[in-house]
């Protein structure tokens, strides 16, 4: 007589594990900030990229130096006799203020400075949102890829079981070589899905590690709930207005483009005269020629100092010309920037709500697959089904549950994507994941 194979072996209604510690988004989060390199050379360049502000600002101060210098003079005079030597020391100090009063690249160079560092503020921001993306990536990928496993590792004793079954109906002739050889095939596949499941697991957690610069222990899980909020506003093309304004791919390339300006205003200075406000005061103290006395004396100027550039080889002219193309490059670049953010916004809310639809439809879908298998084992129990229907009942609702657990990942993902992509990302939004966020191991019900 056919047995049932025990429903505990087929189901995938895991059961949650004992809470045990484990590290949540936010603990993983601030340990990436310390320790991703990427955004290690972030910070570094937005540092590096500030002091232009500070340089820029100089070249409009005052500058000014000081030489110094101290001779030991030994003169040997043989005309006109009688001859005689003639040894001193020479000393002198000349103190320089120089005033820019009219620089055209100066100026130039100033509002360079400024935009060089807004840009820097946006390339910041660009690298701290993407901060947050890669590590809610990397660690439901180790959620996804730990749930794949253990639907693996189930659907592989679910089967075993079924094989076990299917020979001891052969053995008792109430089963085919069918069924048999089906279970075997069955089992021997799902044994080499174990072994990808977790060759993937490991990978994930090995590209987790690199975000945070060393190994985590059990992760916290998502606790659904079944409430699944779609973007506010429900308006792709309201998003994608915010987007243009926000997004700091954007401003950082508005930001260059100002850059590229200023950058065609210093050179094309190269015509222009400069004015500078100058102030000396020297001081000599030097041995006379043919005398044994020397003299001592300082000397304070005041006045301004104009230069007209007349002729430089053509090399202002080409100069322009150069960074007139780069602004050209600049503006070009800006309208590529704002055409991707536009696809990129536009993908991530089709994301969004075409993912809150697929977990809605798989969360049915999971529903069906139950009751299928349900229904197939009371077949089976009866004869009117065979062996191979039940494994492929199995299959159905393992794949089922795969598809849905990676489902709700990329849901939470695209959410994060559609805020990134709009400039709106912040650390808040993880913060709100988080909540949801159990202590607990194992795969969620």
């Amino acid at each position: 007589m056919k047995t049932i194979l025990p429903y505990s072996l087929l189901s995938l209604t895991l059961m949650s594990a004992a809470p045990v510690h484990a590290e949540d988004l936010m603990e993983i989060y601030r340990r990436a900030q310390q320790n991703d390199m990427t955004m290690a050379q972030a910070q570094a360049g937005y540092r590096a990229n500030l002091e232009k502000r500070d340089q820029g600002t100089g070249q409009l101060l005052p500058n000014l130096s000081l030489n110094a210098s101290h001779f030991s003079v030994s003169q040997d005079i043989r005309q006109p006799p009688p001859a005689h030597s003639n040894d001193y020391d020479s000393d002198a100090y000349n103190v320089l203020l120089t005033q820019p009063l009219y620089r055209h690249s100066n100026f130039a160079a100033y509002r360079q400075g400024k935009a060089i560092a807004a840009q820097a503020e946006a390339d910041l921001a660009i690298a701290a949102g993407e901060l947050i993306t890669r590590v809610a990536q990397a660690y439901f990928q180790v959620l996804a890829a730990e749930d794949a496993q253990e639907f693996a590792r189930t659907e592989k004793a679910a089967i075993e079981g079924q094989l076990q079954l299917a020979e001891r109906n052969f053995s008792v002739g109430n089963a085919t070589v069918v069924d048999v050889h089906e279970a075997r095939a069955r089992f021997d596949l799902a044994a080499a899905q174990v072994v990808v499941a977790e060759n993937q697991l490991l990978a994930k957690r090995e590209a987790l590690t690199q975000l945070t610069g060393s190994g985590s222990g059990p992760l916290a899980r998502l606790l659904w709930k079944g409430n699944y909020v779609p973007p506010d506003p429900l308006d792709m093309e309201a998003w994608n207005r915010v987007a243009q304004e926000k997004n700091p791919v954007i401003i950082a390339q508005q930001h260059a483009l100002r850059v590229a300006e200023e950058e065609v205003e210093k050179n094309r200075g190269g015509h222009y005269p400069t004015l500078d406000l100058v102030a000396t005061h020297g001081y000599n103290k030097n041995g006379i020629l043919f005398s044994p006395l020397t003299y001592e004396y300082t000397t304070n100027q005041v006045g301004v100092q104009l230069q007209v550039p007349l002729y430089s080889g053509g090399i202002t002219q080409s100069r322009v010309r150069e960074t007139v193309a780069r602004q050209d490059q600049a503006k070009a670049a800006l309208e590529q920037a704002k055409r991707a953010i536009t696809r990129l916004t536009r993908e991530a809310y089709l994301a969004a709500t075409g993912g809150i639809a697929q977990v809605k439809a798989l969360d049915q879908a999971l529903i069906s697959s139950r009751k299928a298998l349900e229904s197939t084992l009371i077949g089976y129990e009866s004869g009117v089904r065979t062996g191979v229907d039940v494994l492929n009942a199995q299959r159905d609702l393992y794949r089922t549950e795969r598809d849905l657990s990676q489902a709700r990942y990329n849901y939470v993902l695209s959410m994060l994507q559609l805020k990134l992509a709009a400039g709106t990302l912040s650390e808040q939004d993880l913060a709100e994941i988080n909540k949801r966020l159990v202590m607990t191991s194992g795969t969620p019900n």
